[in-house]
């Protein structure tokens, strides 16, 4: 499965892997800070922190989740009309 998805990432468009490897960097970004208040939480123990951090974190996992299957769906569909 792993191979599949680092065959289908290598035979993309230069565009597209740029634009995924953006997108990866920002999701990285947001679960940075998601981490960053959770830890905030365990330092300050208020609940809202922890529900915002937990949130943001889950926020990021999906963006970088989007950022794949978008990307490889992308790919593919051009790939078909060209």
């Amino acid at each position: 499965m792993i191979k599949l998805l680092k065959d289908k990432f290598n035979s993309m468009e230069e565009k597209i892997k740029k634009i995924m490897k953006h997108g990866f960097i920002f999701s990285f970004l947001v679960c940075m800070l998601g981490i960053g208040l959770l830890l905030a939480y365990d330092l300050n123990a208020n609940l809202d922190l922890y529900y915002i951090g937990l949130s943001v974190f889950r926020l990021s996992l999906f963006f970088s989740v989007e950022f794949l299957i978008c990307g490889i769906a992308i790919d593919t569909i051009k790939k078909q009309i060209c």
